[in-house]
Parts: structure tokens; sequence; C-alpha cells
């Protein structure tokens, strides 16, 4: 579980990279992600889980399924 979840901030980082880089997407929700997924027990990270639940629940479960818990 370990190696996906640095697999998949590293391929968050990459597609906040070319966000950044191109119109069309947005850079700055890969770069949350990714920051979500590397470092899940963190203040910050928790908090930013919590404002985004309502919206999108199904995120936030897989979040937590990826090691978010409290």
């Amino acid at each position: 579980m370990l190696l996906l979840r640095l697999f998949l901030g590293f391929v968050f980082i990459l597609l906040g990279v070319i966000g950044s880089i191109l119109p069309v997407m947005q850079g700055w929700m890969f770069f949350l992600l990714a920051f979500l997924v590397l470092f899940p027990n963190s203040k910050p990270a928790a908090k930013i889980l919590a404002k985004v639940e309502p919206r999108l629940p199904r995120l936030a479960a897989w979040l937590r399924k990826m090691g978010m818990d409290k």
C-alpha cells in the first residue's frame, strides 16, 4: 500500500506540473491530491479532507482508504 501511495503521489505531482504549464488542466488540484496522498497524517491534510468531504464523499472515502485514518 505504501508503494501505491508513493506512486500515486508522484503521478499527481507530475500531473500538477503539466497542469501548471497547460492552460487546459488545473494544476493546483493535482498538487493538492499529491499532498493528501503523500502526507496523509498531517494536520493540514486532515483539515482539507474535512472541508472536501461534504462535497466529494467518494474522494474522501478513497483518501481515507489510502491511509488518511484519524
